[in-house]
């Protein structure tokens, strides 16, 4: 089956989609901040895009780039949010 994913350390456009890295404030670096973001995404369903619309997403899979600087204390972070919010954390089903 498919699952959705998001991408804990990326901005949104208004229509759902990532903002290029070519543009600035695309990529997201503060590890606390993004695990409150992926946390919120989980719960409301909801993200804020760049323009601060808030827009639909759905969320079964939390992507972190592996070879984005700090991608193991993002990914610590958001794991440690995630448990903390009592969010179930599972193999796919």
């Amino acid at each position: 089956r498919t699952v959705a994913e998001a991408f804990a350390a990326r901005a949104y456009t208004p229509a759902g989609t990532l903002v290029s890295r070519q543009e600035p404030g695309a990529v997201l670096h503060d590890p606390d901040e993004i695990a409150v973001r992926v946390a919120t995404m989980v719960e409301t369903g909801q993200v804020t895009a760049v323009d601060g619309s808030v827009i639909p997403i759905t969320v079964e899979s939390v992507c972190v780039h592996g070879d984005s600087p700090g991608a193991v204390k993002i990914a610590t972070c958001v794991r440690a949010r995630l448990l903390a919010e009592g969010i179930d954390l599972s193999a796919f089903r």
